[in-house]
């Protein structure tokens, strides 16, 4: 009777009503319904005739939610009263494997066949198998039947029903690598199609996947004297897939499945000794190294390196590690590949303590040999990736600052010292050396930080170089009278204040003294000023004396404001303090930047609206998040609401000569503001950008057709009330022929989108013209603006 008060409700054709207060889903009862069915064995005998009649059902949803059921109430019936019914069980849903209507439903065929089998077991000992073998024995033998046809057509649903059914039981997995092992091995052998190879060797994929799931992997440590009957077949697996894997004149298919073999193999329990999975590792290499093309292959094999680093990781360092390295030599081209596998593989603890020192090494040795800059920026920024990848282990991280940090600077000033010329020096390396440092500093605790600014000062400031160099020349980088080699080396020391926490003091005895003596030399050295500049905002947006903060400002800003139009180096820092305060939403800040924008008046002060970039930016160098920058909730929104009204304003009563400057202004605030805040305040904005596509500023036109591209596909409503103003102007930057490629691709990438996001009856009257003037950029010079043009005119066509 409990039954059959509870099975009466199967199979939920639940629909909730739209508005439904309860929110109850057909799934949430199906759930349930399945739980009260499954929670008793006593429900078995009337239960499973009645799920395999509703499996026969031609709707799709009672046939998925019986396999589920099936699934569920398998383990609580077990063996014993399944088995009457297996044969019955197994045509049904070897029916839904085999013929499908949807990937879901065959999917939940395979989960129910490996439930049932995995039930067989269920109060068996592993000295009786009989039972189990019984049952299998049809669903085997038709499977062998399967993989017997010429074409295998079906080997691809054979293959994932024997992985289902080997990997429920101990006793399932015997009988499948019994029976159906040697005939695949057979087959393989005898046959010289390389499809047919590929269909063979993934039925022995399939099995591997299945002793991997059954017996463990190398990482799980799982005690238990089960062997996978696999290992017999070890040395023939192997050389299967290896040979596959080696003939590079086969198909790539065939090639990814001998890697893939291998890789199982690898990760398997047990499966290979110690000196097996070092020759493994030598076949992943080899297709890392040798392959010349940047194809599937040689990605699945970086990726089978990096699986193996995991667990393997001696062979990785003893063998992958110097063949990558021997593609990057000192001077000539370097494998782009290698650095990719590089980034990919040393980010593992047991492979980064060996793989970085290499990297060091090997950037050391590119300083000293090779001529192009480029090439030791190419091994910084792996290093940078390798760093930044590892951000969640801190303490790895955080020991960089007695290794790395002291390597870097000491290298550096060495160079600086040095009367030979140093790659060392290269302002992108430097740039690029700093973020390493900020990467490491930032993970490090205040009182290892406050250790170490102690030492840079007593370098910097007081020229003693003992803790960090063993030179005795002099070395005074924060003088504007030094050469210009040891200023260059500034942007290191500014990486390390900038990233302080800010409980962490400076060994100076006045802020307000200190910052004095920064100042000055913003102003007076132009190699340090960007950097320099960043240390007096950083150092002023942590500063915790308001009081003192305040009147500081006041005062340094009215010394700047008199010199700003003499000296380019006063905007810099001007812009930085002013930065340093909004990023508070500090009054004083707000008033700073009413400064600005009345600069942007000043027809002598065109760099004045380029700063707003500094003020609304991201830095990576200062002033953000990560290196403990204060900064207020809402700070971009605020600005935004402040300085929107102001810019326009400014633009409606400037004169012709001096209106670009604010759309300069406005386009760099609506380029950092965020999308939600710019998409609410953009229809009366349209105009404005329009006209901005006229002016000559590069970084303005860029930044102006990344807005129109986002907006249309954000905020069509708005673009479509004004399609015919924006489109001309578009094209028209469109057939100018001098414009830089980065406009010719923003422009092509804005049009693209008109197509997907606006209605076909709005655009469509535009499309005979928008096709005509594509014919321009389709016979570009540069392939990858052809193949933007050619995007393009395929997404107008179809709507033409």
């Amino acid at each position: 009777d409990l039954f059959e008060v509870t099975f009466c409700y199967f199979p939920i054709t639940f629909k909730p009503p739209p508005d439904d207060p309860y929110g109850i889903t057909a799934d949430d009862l199906k759930v349930s319904l399945r739980r009260c069915l499954a929670s008793t064995p006593h429900f078995a005998k009337f239960a499973v005739p009645l799920i395999l009649e509703k499996l026969s059902s031609t709707s799709g949803s009672a046939k998925k939610d019986s396999m589920e059921t099936l699934a569920a109430c398998a383990p609580v019936y077990g063996a014993g009263s399944l088995l009457p019914h297996m044969r019955e069980i197994f045509n049904s849903l070897k029916l839904e494997v085999y013929h499908a209507t949807e990937t879901s439903l065959e999917d939940t065929a395979i989960s129910a066949i490996q439930s049932v089998v995995s039930a067989l077991s269920t109060g068996l000992s592993t000295g009786s198998q009989e039972p189990t073998e019984e049952a299998l024995r049809p669903l085997i033998e038709e499977c062998i039947v399967t993989l017997k046809d010429p074409d295998m057509k079906d080997a691809k649903q054979t293959g994932r029903i024997l992985r289902a059914v080997a990997s429920a039981s101990d006793p399932a997995c015997q009988s499948i690598v019994d029976t159906v092992v040697p005939l695949v091995l057979k087959q393989f052998r005898e046959t010289n199609t390389a499809t047919l190879k590929k269909a063979n060797m993934d039925i022995l994929i399939d099995l591997l996947e299945a002793g991997k799931v059954l017996y463990g992997t190398v990482d799980e440590q799982i005690d238990q004297d089960l062997v996978s009957p696999l290992i017999q077949h070890k040395e023939r697996f192997f050389g299967i897939f290896e040979s596959s894997l080696m003939a590079s004149n086969e198909y790539n298919l065939l090639r990814l499945s001998g890697l893939t073999g291998i890789r199982l193999m690898v990760l398997s329990k047990g499966y290979l000794e110690p000196n097996e999975v070092g020759i493994a590792v030598q076949s992943f290499n080899k297709i890392l190294m040798n392959e010349t093309e940047e194809g599937e292959l040689r990605k699945a094999a970086l990726d089978a390196l990096y699986v193996t680093s995991q667990v393997h990781s001696l062979y990785i360092v003893e063998e992958t590690l110097p063949a990558l390295m021997n593609k990057l030599p000192e001077e000539g081209p370097r494998d782009p590949y290698a650095l990719n596998a590089l980034r990919t593989l040393c980010p593992t603890s047991s492979i980064y303590s060996h793989g970085m020192p290499l990297l060091l090494q090997k950037l050391d040795a590119i300083c000293q040999k090779s001529q192009q800059a480029d090439d030791a920026q190419e091994i910084a920024l792996v290093i940078l990736n390798v760093l930044q990848a590892k951000v969640d282990d801190h303490k790895e991280l955080a020991d960089e600052v007695h290794t790395m940090v002291p390597y870097l600077f000491r290298k550096t000033i060495e160079a600086s010292l040095s009367t030979q010329p140093s790659l060392y020096l290269d302002t992108n390396l430097l740039q690029t050396l700093s973020l390493i440092i900020i990467t490491i500093f930032t993970k490090v605790d205040s009182s290892s930080q406050k250790s170490f600014v102690d030492v840079l000062f007593k370098s910097y400031v007081q020229g003693d170089l003992s803790e960090l160099v063993h030179i005795q020349d002099a070395f005074k980088p924060l003088d504007p009278t030094s050469p210009e080699e040891q200023q260059r080396t500034v942007c290191l020391f500014s990486a390390v204040v900038c990233s302080l926490r800010k409980d962490v003091s400076l060994p100076i005895s006045s802020m307000e003294d200190y910052l004095n003596e920064l100042v000055t030399l913003a102003l007076s050295s132009p190699v340090q000023g960007t950097s320099v500049s960043r240390m007096i905002g950083s150092l002023i947006n942590k500063w915790k004396d308001n009081a003192a903060l305040t009147e500081y400002v006041k005062t340094t800003t009215l010394l700047l404001q008199d010199t700003v139009t003499q000296n380019p180096q006063a905007l810099t820092v001007y812009l930085w303090i002013t930065k340093a305060l909004v990023l508070r939403t500090h009054s004083l800040g707000y008033e700073l930047a009413d400064q600005l924008i009345a600069w942007c008046g000043n027809s002598g002060m065109q760099e004045v609206p380029k700063g707003f970039e500094i003020l609304m930016g991201d830095d990576l160098f200062a002033l953000n998040k990560s290196m403990f920058a204060t900064l207020s909730i809402l700070y971009k929104q605020r600005f935004f609401s402040y300085s929107l009204p102001k810019l326009i304003e400014g633009y409606d009563t400037a004169s012709q000569e001096i209106k670009s400057n604010y759309l300069i202004a406005l386009s760099f605030v609506l380029k950092n503001v965020p999308k939600q805040i710019l998409l609410n305040e953009l229809p009366p904005l349209v105009p404005l950008l329009i006209q901005s596509l006229d002016l000559p500023d590069l970084s303005l036109k860029v930044s102006t057709l990344s807005t129109f591209q986002l907006a249309v596909k954000e905020a069509p409503q708005v673009i479509s009330n004004q399609v015919n103003q924006i489109l001309p102007s578009l094209l028209d930057v469109l057939q100018n022929a001098t414009q830089s490629i980065q406009v010719r691709i923003a422009v092509l990438r804005c049009l693209s989108e008109f197509p997907l996001s606006l209605s076909k009856e709005i655009i469509k009257p535009h499309s005979l013209s928008v096709l005509a003037k594509l014919k321009i950029p389709l016979d570009d010079k540069k392939r990858i603006v052809r193949k933007e043009a050619v995007d393009c005119r395929s997404k107008w066509f179809a709507i033409s």
